[in-house]
């Protein structure tokens, strides 16, 4: 396992990443018509749920002891590994990339 430092620096920073790339397709949703944004609703609902999911298991890692904070690291990469998922498909749909 990651120091728990050093996995909460990374995982800081691809939310920070992640949080900005939803910031540029939510601005795409506005642009889109209606019938756009209504396609891209739920892929969005999906994406920001998963990102508050992961925000709760960082709070929770911050505030756990070593033995559970390994416990929490494998939940928090199996919830990155859909985030990510989300994400590309997001970028397929949204972005034309």
């Amino acid at each position: 396992m990651a120091e728990k430092t050093d996995f909460m620096a990374q995982a800081k920073a691809q939310m920070d990443q992640w949080t900005a790339e939803m910031k540029k397709m939510q601005d795409k949703m506005m642009e889109a018509g209606a019938q756009g944004q209504h396609q891209m609703m739920k892929q969005w609902d999906d994406m920001n749920a998963q990102r508050k999911k992961i925000e709760a298991q960082m709070e929770d890692m911050g505030r756990a002891n070593m033995e559970a904070a390994k416990e929490v690291q494998k939940s928090m990469e199996s919830a990155w590994k859909e985030m990510e998922k989300t994400m590309e498909a997001a970028r397929k749909k949204m972005m034309g990339g």
